[in-house]
């Protein structure tokens, strides 16, 4: 049932599920609100399944999908289109008006009732109507969109949204939808920014992330996280700005959906886990001594027991890819002109989730990729036998130090070459690492270079452990990684809180503060 023209009226739920057949057939002209359908709106809280069935998107989208057709209406009414479709639509007026007075005329000399007239959302239809039409005044141009104001605050009208989706939605396809609506209108990219919004409406709508809610802060880190990821994996080039092909090519969108209908956060291991986040955060802050959110050279040395030769930690503040241009600082060049150098100081949390994800499965293109750029040092693209001496024979004196089996470093060498088989004897290059049967070894040859335990661990590898790895549940070695290292950080944090009941009951009479300083609690803490 259609309101009266004097207010607006609730589009029951009911009725989107003939949106599809009405948007296809609704009139063809580009202003909007001629009809009482138009004025309708649609409360945000209704808005959910609209967003799901018709527009495809994850159901948590909808909050924000309804304030981008809330901005792209203010939009559309403050720039040239809208005087545009109002032009267009006087021109479409004055066609009428000429026809219902060809009509008129026509009708009196005997054409048997027939009217060719058409109201304004028929105009670029064929079909004539066949009633005998009175002499009812032809509307009125419209100089604006609303003829009444809009409730408070404001809604989405029916009208809104069918301009949003003949421009947004009904000429693309799911990807360049998601796309579309991630971004900002006038770029051509999607930053980090863009992401936060559905990341909150995320934590605020799952119910796996419900016992965040009092914890702003670990919400944003765990936001920040989530996005890093989803960097890490998409923007392959490390620009900081995902494109619509990289959209395309990524299985993101699917991720999303998955997320959306998945109680279980922690079965979503791609970019959403929460678990996964637990390790991150965990890991960063126990390098993290000072409580500054930046990592030094020395404190990345302590990462994994020191497992790290000091070597490929200078690489990895000096060359290793950044994920966002945030530590970026401006300096000028001999000849004065402004250079932009990323600063190597430190690594933010945002770097070292780039540095761990790299570091604990190097069996993906984009971890070989950020290894092979570290320890390419003279940047030709090619990895040479000099340059993997030099970061052995760092190896070789900390074997001998902690009193391991030395193997020579010939010896190493041709064990990896016969595992790679790359097409030139003289140097690797990263395509070599990336050959399907080298998903399994590629990173054998890097924690050779730079990784003391792990090659030790290689080297005195048993057969029988290593097919139950092949054999388990995991997709990736990161995931098996994150999965050990989540039991293992919650018995630590189980074990501190039994301590903490022992420590608080054999001294009853202790005051906050003395508990405080002990480290147990505080915002500056770990949420876990």
């Amino acid at each position: 049932s259609s309101s009266s023209s004097s207010s607006f009226s609730h589009l029951d739920p009911a009725d989107t599920a003939h949106l599809p057949a009405i948007l296809s057939t609704h009139h063809q002209s580009n202003v909007y609100h001629l009809t009482h359908d138009d004025l309708r709106y649609i409360p945000v809280e209704r808005f959910e399944k609209l967003t799901k069935e018709l527009c495809q998107f994850p159901s948590f989208f909808h909050k924000p999908l309804y304030r981008r057709i809330l901005n792209e209406w203010e939009r559309y009414l403050n720039g040239d289109e809208f005087r545009r479709d109002n032009e267009r639509y006087d021109r479409e007026m004055m066609r009428r008006r000429r026809r219902a007075t060809e009509t008129k005329t026509d009708t009196k000399e005997g054409h048997g009732g027939i009217s060719f007239r058409r109201t304004p959302w028929q105009v670029g239809t064929q079909q004539p109507q066949t009633q005998p039409q009175t002499d009812e005044p032809l509307p009125e141009r419209l100089r604006q969109p609303f003829p009444h104001p809009l409730p408070t605050p404001p809604v989405v009208t029916y009208g809104m949204f069918h301009r949003y989706w003949i421009k947004e939605l009904a000429p693309h396809d799911r990807d360049a939808r998601f796309f579309r609506l991630l971004k900002q209108p006038t770029k051509d990219h999607v930053t980090r920014d863009d992401f936060f919004p559905y990341i909150k409406e995320l934590l605020d709508d799952h119910p796996g992330l419900e016992f965040l809610s009092n914890h702003a802060e670990f919400q944003d880190k765990y936001a920040v996280t989530v996005i890093t990821r989803i960097f890490y994996s998409v923007n392959l080039c490390h620009s900081g700005r995902i494109t619509a092909r990289q959209i395309r090519k990524s299985d993101l969108l699917s991720v999303f959906h998955q997320v959306d209908e998945e109680e279980d956060i922690n079965k979503v291991t791609k970019y959403f886990s929460y678990e996964h986040f637990y390790v991150l955060y965990c890991r960063f802050w126990e390098l993290d001594n000072d409580r500054d959110y930046r990592i030094t050279r020395d404190d990345l040395l302590k990462y994994g027991d020191h497992c790290l030769s000091h070597m490929i930690v200078d690489r990895i503040f000096d060359a290793a890819p950044r994920p966002f241009e945030g530590n970026d600082k401006v300096e000028l060049d001999d000849q004065g002109n402004v250079i932009r150098k990323v600063s190597r100081e430190y690594l933010s949390y945002e770097d070292f989730i780039f540095f761990m994800l790299s570091e604990e499965d190097k069996a993906n293109e984009v971890s070989v990729r950020y290894w092979f750029q570290c320890v390419d040092v003279d940047g030709d693209d090619k990895l040479n036998n000099m340059e993997m001496r030099s970061f052995y024979a760092v190896q070789l004196h900390r074997m001998q130090c902690m009193g391991h089996e030395v193997v020579p470093f010939e010896d190493m060498l041709c064990q990896m070459m016969d595992m790679i088989k790359p097409a030139s004897t003289e140097y690797l290059v990263v395509e070599d690492f990336l050959r399907p049967h080298c998903s399994q070894v590629s990173g054998t040859l890097f924690d050779a270079l730079f990784n003391v335990n792990k090659y030790v661990h290689f080297e005195q590898r048993d057969p029988f452990s290593e097919r139950q790895k092949r054999e388990d549940d995991f997709e990736t070695d990161w995931d098996r990684f994150a999965c050990f290292d989540y039991n293992r950080l919650a018995m630590e944090e189980e074990q501190r809180e039994e301590e903490a009941l022992e420590v608080e009951w054999q001294n009853p009479d202790d005051d906050d503060d003395e508990y405080n300083s002990m480290g147990m609690s505080g915002s500056s803490e770990a949420p876990f």
